[in-house]
């Protein structure tokens, strides 16, 4: 799992250590989501089925439109605080969609898409009543009025889907905040970037862990199959996580990241992980730094 960035963008993240939100349980411990400052930046994408060319260049079509116009920002927005409104988080009031459409009429399409998800992500995925909604069901939803068909949601475990996306009979994709890796594109195709995310490494302030090499020796939550999990997993062990660093000049530096004795314990969702985190089961949770921040807003 390797990907290349410029030398400058990778030393301004080792060295800008930056404490987001904070949640206190009901004891008074403080829990904080901090950047991991010996990681890159990961981008996601919409993954795929390989060599479905129409439907990939439709996912494109949407996604690099709202990059471009700021439509993609607006909904990260308004499905964010949508998340932490249904939460129930103190002092958030509905949002207002504004120009943004929040809802999409397939007419009486009956050919389908078939999106693969998992529910626990917010702002990108969550549940609103008895239906997934969020940023990358808003973009399928378009990708599917575009393309005259309409849409069917599936929520799966997450290390499932781009299994399910290969192997599923229709048209379908993954969308779930998935990192682009080179041994997902050895299984389906992806998108255009449409967001790129930070690691964050959330515990007790009092911890202060700030870096995937501080989880040495702890026991650290992770949700199955994400990005957060191949890395601390990869890092435990003796050989360590790499990643390559390319500079302007095209001189290419291999990082090597290690935690030695790190215990990885996988979860389905994190809200189980920071269940376990408040219960003192685990040290700290690798995770994206957006959904970190929704998850301790609605906890505070």
């Amino acid at each position: 799992m390797k990907k290349i960035i410029s030398l400058a963008l990778c030393l301004v993240m080792l060295f800008c250590t930056v404490a987001m939100v904070s949640c206190s349980d009901d004891e008074g411990t403080e829990y904080v989501a901090v950047d991991a400052t010996d990681l890159i930046k990961e981008d996601f994408g919409i993954a795929v089925k390989k060599g479905d060319t129409a439907t990939l260049e439709a996912v494109n079509a949407v996604v690099d439109a709202w990059v471009k116009d700021g439509t993609m920002t607006k909904y990260i927005d308004y499905y964010t605080q949508l998340a932490d409104y249904e939460a129930g988080v103190e002092g958030v009031s509905a949002p207002v969609a504004g120009d943004l459409a929040v809802s999409w009429d397939f007419g009486s399409a009956t050919e389908v898409i078939t999106v693969y998800t998992e529910s626990g992500f917010a702002p990108f995925e969550f549940m609103s009543g008895e239906k997934v909604i969020g940023v990358d069901i808003a973009i399928m939803s378009q990708v599917a009025k575009n393309m005259g068909k309409k849409l069917e949601v599936k929520d799966v475990a997450f290390d499932t889907i781009p299994t399910m996306v290969s192997s599923a009979s229709g048209t379908a994709v993954g969308a779930a905040g998935l990192t682009i890796t080179d041994e997902r594109k050895d299984t389906v195709d992806f998108s255009n970037i449409y967001f790129s995310s930070t690691l964050v490494v959330v515990s007790a302030k009092d911890k202060s862990i700030s870096s995937v090499k501080d989880l040495a020796g702890l026991k650290v939550g992770v949700q199955q199959g994400t990005s957060g999990d191949l890395i601390i997993s990869a890092a435990a062990k003796d050989a360590g996580y790499s990643y390559d660093v390319e500079d302007d000049d095209g001189n290419v530096t291999t990082v090597v990241v290690k935690a030695p004795g790190a215990e990885v314990k996988q979860y389905q969702q994190y809200a189980l992980a920071f269940s376990d985190l408040k219960n003192g089961r685990i040290d700290a949770i690798l995770m994206d730094k957006l959904p970190a921040q929704t998850m301790l807003s609605v906890a505070e």
